[in-house]
C-alpha cells in the first residue's frame, strides 16, 4: 500500500495542478532531473514565463519580467578540466603552476579539474562557446551564456510570484541570510543575520555546497557568473565570489567589466537550447 503521507502529498500535487496553482506545484514537485551533456556537464530546463527579478530590500524593487523562452542552464560553472579540454591551456589562477598555486597546494590535479575555471573573459568566453558549438554540431544543441534575466530567474529557484522574488538567497527555500558554511564568500562578513564562518581565500571544487531548489550550485559566491548581457560598452556578471562579503552574492547583485577583463573572481556557466 501507497503511506499515508505519500498520498497526501500526491492527492496536494494533483490538486494544484487541477486548479493550475503552479506555484503550489512547483513547491511541492521534486526538483527536475538533470540532463546529460558535453565535457561531462548537465543541465536542468526552465519553462519560459512570467517572474520578478531586481528586488534588493526595498519594497518595489521587483520588476515584473518575461523570460521569452524555454532553456536549460548547466548546474555548476564551467570547470577547469572542460576548459582546457576544449581550449587546450587552463588561464586559472589557482592551479599547481598559477600564481595562486600555494593556496591549493593540497589538492591533486585531478581534483584542481573540478574547480571553477576563473581568469577569463568575457571576449573568451566566447571563443569557448564558439570551440564548443562547433565541436558539438549536430547534437541538437546551441550553447551561449544566460542573459542576466535568465540567470537571476534561476538563481531564484525558478519561482514566479512576487513575494517568492523578495529574498536575497536561494537554497532548498529561500532567505535573507547567508553564512559561508553555505557558500564560499568572505566568511568574516556573513549577510543578515548569517553566522561569522570559513574564509577560504580561494575558489572551492563546484558543488562542494548546498545547491538551489533547481539543483543549481553555486549561485551565490565562490566566481562571478558571466552573462550574455550587456550595460552599454561593459557586460554584466552576476552571483559573488570567493573574495567578496556576503551581502556582494545577494541573487540581484551585479557586476559590470569591459569585455577583456579578467581576474581571479570571474567565470561563467552556460545554457543551452534546441537548435532552430
Amino acid at each position: 500500500m501507497v503511506p499515508t503521507e505519500a498520498r497526501a502529498r500526491f492527492a496536494w500535487l494533483v490538486l494544484a495542478l487541477v486548479l493550475g496553482n503552479r506555484v503550489a506545484a512547483t513547491a511541492l514537485a521534486e526538483p527536475p532531473t538533470p540532463k546529460d551533456g558535453p565535457l561531462g556537464m548537465r543541465f536542468v530546463p526552465l519553462p519560459k514565463g512570467t517572474t520578478y527579478l531586481g528586488w534588493n530590500g526595498k519594497p518595489g524593487s521587483a520588476v515584473k519580467t518575461q523570460i521569452e523562452e524555454d532553456f536549460e542552464i548547466a548546474i555548476h560553472t564551467v570547470t577547469q578540466g572542460q576548459w582546457v579540454e576544449v581550449m587546450k591551456r587552463n588561464p586559472s589562477w589557482f592551479t599547481k603552476g598559477g600564481k595562486g598555486g600555494g593556496a591549493v597546494r593540497a589538492f591533486k590535479e585531478d581534483q584542481l579539474k573540478q574547480f571553477p575555471v576563473e581568469q577569463v573573459s568575457s571576449t573568451q568566453v566566447q571563443d569557448f562557446i564558439k570551440k564548443l558549438n562547433e565541436k558539438e554540431k549536430g547534437n541538437g544543441y546551441l550553447y551561449r551564456l544566460p542573459t542576466e534575466a535568465e540567470w537571476e530567474y534561476a538563481c531564484r529557484g525558478g519561482v514566479t510570484t512576487e513575494k517568492e522574488c523578495s529574498y536575497h538567497f536561494y537554497f532548498d527555500t529561500p532567505t535573507n541570510d547567508l553564512s559561508s558554511k553555505e557558500a564560499n564568500f568572505n566568511g568574516e562578513q556573513p549577510a543578515g543575520k548569517g553566522a561569522t564562518g570559513p574564509n577560504l581565500a580561494r575558489t572551492a571544487p563546484v558543488g562542494s555546497y548546498p545547491p538551489n531548489r533547481l539543483g543549481l550550485y553555486d549561485m551565490h559566491g565562490n566566481v562571478w557568473q558571466r552573462t550574455g548581457t550587456a550595460d552599454g560598452a561593459v557586460w554584466i556578471s552576476r552571483g559573488g565570489g570567493w573574495y567578496d562579503k556576503g551581502e556582494s552574492c545577494q541573487a540581484a547583485a551585479r557586476c559590470r567589466d569591459a569585455p577583456a577583463y579578467q581576474d581571479v573572481l570571474h567565470g561563467f556557466r552556460l545554457v543551452r537550447g534546441a537548435v532552430p
